[in-house]
């Protein structure tokens, strides 16, 4: 008898299992039946640039895309600039993404790109929603005299602006300079194949491309939600050289590396004149980089059931158990 009892019970668990995988089932169902989320995606980038190092703002433009490599224009100071940026939207709530940005010699350069993304829910139910996006691979490199202060940076943010209410929902900022790279993230978080390396002469770090994910407010029927994607690239170098090749430079980049990530974009080695001695250069520098597609979307989380869908299944678990007692108490008479 006793096994008996055991098989009807494994029977009438299964049977609870399925009627609470139906509540799930139906009550996700009826929340994609009546919530509609819709996105709408623009974005705006500029840059500026000087041959000399501090905050740059003499020369600059915006536009989705920008590449160029401009030779220095002081006498006697070598210098080389290059700017490479693409913001561009697609239909798929994504966008291409590009920052590449490299000064050897004497000048600094800033790149900003700000993304939104509208959201808003055209459905009748209030929605939980979640905003996915990504990291790109990304680079930051320095070859110079420790007694230049020299130095590259990134930062990017996440916001959600909810009416005058501004949150952020993720904060990253990178640097590298003669004392090192590091990158902090407001989550604690590591990027993805976090790698540092460091010589005398150079110091390079590399990451690869890292899942990011972030809940929002909750969004009521025909309410509207902002998402913000703010990213800057900056460098400033203080490289005095004759010979460009030879000369300190910087390097922050994000984007989708050549071959890979895996092979180092060849330059000539040689000496750096502001050592004066012999040192291999061109390790982190030059590092190529072509535009990479992100996502930057929302979409709806499925609600935890609600108190009346947890009464009715506590009620079935009841029954479950009456029916359960009243079979022993028969089987006990019939006995």
């Amino acid at each position: 008898m006793t096994i008996l009892i055991q098989k009807s019970l494994q029977i009438v668990i299964r049977q609870i299992w399925i009627m609470i995988a139906a509540v799930h089932l139906s009550l996700a169902l009826s929340v994609e039946a009546q919530a509609a989320i819709v996105e709408s995606l623009a974005t705006t980038s500029n840059y500026s640039y000087d041959f000399s190092p501090g905050l740059p703002g003499l020369n600059g433009g915006t536009g989705s895309t920008n590449i160029f490599n401009i030779p220095g224009s002081v006498p006697g100071r070598a210098t080389d600039i290059k700017v490479n940026y693409t913001s561009l939207t697609a239909p798929d709530a994504s966008f291409f993404f590009l920052h590449n940005i490299q000064c050897k010699g004497y000048c600094s350069i800033g790149v900003f790109t700000t993304l939104t993304n509208i959201v808003t829910n055209t459905g009748s139910d209030t929605v939980n929603v979640r905003l996915n996006s990504n990291i790109t691979a990304g680079h930051l490199g320095i070859v110079q005299n420790a007694s230049t202060p020299s130095a590259g940076v990134f930062q990017f943010g996440i916001f959600e602006t909810r009416g005058s209410n501004d949150y952020q929902l993720y904060n990253a900022m990178g640097q590298v300079s003669s004392s090192g790279a590091s990158i902090a993230t407001s989550d604690g978080s590591v990027f993805n194949a976090l790698t540092s390396y460091q010589d005398p002469a150079q110091i390079g770090l590399d990451w690869q491309e890292t899942e990011l994910s972030a809940l929002l407010r909750p969004l009521a029927p025909g309410e509207t939600t902002i998402v913000t994607y703010r990213s800057v690239t900056y460098l400033s170098a203080y490289g005095l050289c004759t010979n460009v090749a030879r000369c300190d430079g910087v390097q922050v980049a994000f984007g989708d590396p050549r071959n890979r990530g895996g092979v180092i974009s060849a330059v000539p080695a040689g000496q750096l004149e502001s050592l004066g001695a012999t040192q291999p250069v061109g390790f982190v520098l030059d590092r190529g980089f072509d535009m990479a597609k992100l996502k930057l979307d929302v979409e709806i989380v499925p609600t935890v059931p609600e108190p009346g869908s947890w009464a009715m299944m506590l009620a079935g678990l009841a029954m479950t158990g009456g029916v359960l007692r009243r079979r022993r108490v028969g089987r006990a008479a019939l006995a």
